[in-house]
């Protein structure tokens, strides 16, 4: 019987031992980082700022309009008659309901546009990385902020490597 257990013991030594001593390849990457950094990362954030702006634009004009249209039934108020005066703060009212679901139309385009773009570029990123992890032969690719990561070496940080790949998968997909 002990023989049987030392046998056993051995075995489990050596077999661990093979398991320890064995090249496993461990990268870690910051998503983060190659979505900030990367020319699709940069195009959104222009297109957003882009959108953004043209919608402050148009909200300036339509305010500038309501104030000239407030200033106008200020100035004529007395001019008008009673149902005049009404219709036109009427009128009034209802271009600052209009211009308020404008301003929340906008803010949710740009929270659509922005959730759908992001999720895009993720996937791709992720894709890349998985990718990149394949071709190099590791065996574990391990996201520095979702993956709980609190220390690793630099010398396993491949985010730059990860950023210049998906830069050459975004440059080769752009019109698509």
């Amino acid at each position: 019987m002990r023989r049987v257990f030392f046998g056993c013991l051995i075995f489990v030594f050596l077999f661990s031992i093979n398991l320890y001593c064995q090249n496993y390849k461990i990268g870690v990457f910051d998503l983060q980082k190659v979505m900030v950094l990367s020319d699709a990362g940069k195009d959104i954030k222009t297109f957003l700022q882009q959108k953004k702006a043209y919608y402050q634009q148009q909200i300036k004009k339509r305010e500038s309009e309501l104030k000239k249209m407030k200033e106008d039934i200020e100035k004529k108020s007395m001019m008008l008659s009673e149902t005049a005066r009404q219709e036109k703060k009427q009128e009034y009212q209802s271009k600052v309901r209009e211009l308020k679901l404008y301003i929340a139309d906008s803010e949710n385009e740009l929270k659509s546009l922005y959730a759908t773009k992001t999720q895009k570029l993720i996937h791709d990123i992720l894709k890349v990385a998985r990718d990149y992890a394949k071709k190099n032969n590791f065996s574990l690719l391990i996201e520095r902020q979702e993956g709980g990561v609190v220390y690793f070496s630099k010398s396993i940080d491949v985010t730059n490597d990860i950023l210049r790949e998906f830069n050459l998968y975004y440059k080769s997909h752009k019109g698509e």
